[in-house]
Order: C-alpha cells, then structure tokens, then sequence
C-alpha cells in the first residue's frame, strides 16, 4: 500500500477482538516512530509497555471514574473495563519535562508525528490503533499504578494497539482551499 493510501484508508479503531498480535511487530512500530521530526533531537518521549496487571488496575479506575459520573450498570461497567483490556497492547505515552514550555510543545509535536508514524506502520500490516487521551490515563492515580513522577514526566495518554473488530468508514475531507491561504 503506498503512503497515499494508506493515509486515506487509517482510521481510529474504537473496538478491539481480543485476538493478540505479536510483540515484534509493536516494537517495530515503536521503533520506526523515533524517526519522527524531533527539534535539537531532545528524544522526549516516554514509552510504557503495560502488562496485564497495570492494565487490570487501569481498567478498574476507568471503570471508577465513569462511575463517578453516572451510575453505570454492571453491562456498562464491563464496557469501560473492555475498552482498556481488548485491546492486545497498551502503551502508555508520555514526555519528558524540561521546564521550557516552548520546548515543550515542540516535544509533543515530535510526540504527535510519532505517534502517528507507529498507527501508520502498523494500519499497513493490518493492525488498527488508537490514541486515547481519556481521563484513566492521564489521572493522578494512573501515575502511581505506572509508577511514573509526575514532576519528571506528563502522561500524553496511551496507545492501543490490536486486532480491530469494527473499522469506522472514512468520511470526506473539506477541499484544501478551505484551509489553504496564498500570500
């Protein structure tokens, strides 16, 4: 598939089988990613490799959290809990800290691209991705279960990784023109 294509065709998975895929070719993808536009080569991100127990631990407070909004029933619950535990790989993202907040948002654009460089890697081998930003990964006790200094590193979220049971069709893009200013 050429880069075009492939482009067009990546979409945001939502649902994962709980098919696994192979640990390789994630690393593959997490090591192509370190090619991604990196300004002064400050090499900020973060990666965590979420076992099953955290994963279990970052299901539960997903869980929690969703219930601290609305009484959930017991499907819903196991829904919030599925959407962490589905998936076959969880990584969790986050960047080093620096203290300079102009390096700092050129490092979570660097995050960015390189994110995107892992989902586009692995939608090409058929594997579907999403980045989740949601609350249960970026919440205080997250940094605790991973064991992370939150005065060191900010957690970006996480990366899901797996075998997709829904692929959500495209839908059209504005005309470049909308978008697009020639001075």
């Amino acid at each position: 598939m050429d880069l075009a294509q492939n482009t067009k065709t990546r979409r945001t998975v939502h649902n994962y089988k709980t098919d696994k895929i192979d640990d390789g070719l994630v690393l593959q993808a997490l090591e192509l990613s370190l090619w991604a536009p990196n300004h002064k080569l400050t090499y900020p991100w973060v990666y965590i490799w979420l076992g099953e127990q955290t994963r279990v631990q970052l299901a539960d407070l997903s869980a929690d959290l969703k219930a601290a909004k609305k009484v959930l029933s017991e499907t819903e619950k196991k829904a919030a809990r599925a959407n962490v535990l589905n998936p076959s790989h969880l990584i969790a993202l986050g960047l080093k800290r620096s203290g300079d907040a102009h390096r700092e948002h050129e490092d979570f654009a660097t995050l960015a691209c390189s994110v995107q460089i892992a989902c586009q890697f692995l939608w090409e081998k058929g594997v579907g991705t999403k980045w989740t930003t949601g609350g249960w990964l970026q919440h205080e006790r997250s940094y605790q279960i991973l064991g992370v200094d939150p005065a060191e590193v900010r957690l970006e979220g996480g990366l899901m990784i797996g075998v997709p049971s829904i692929v959500p069709a495209a839908t059209a893009r504005p005309p470049l023109e909308q978008f697009l200013k020639r001075t």
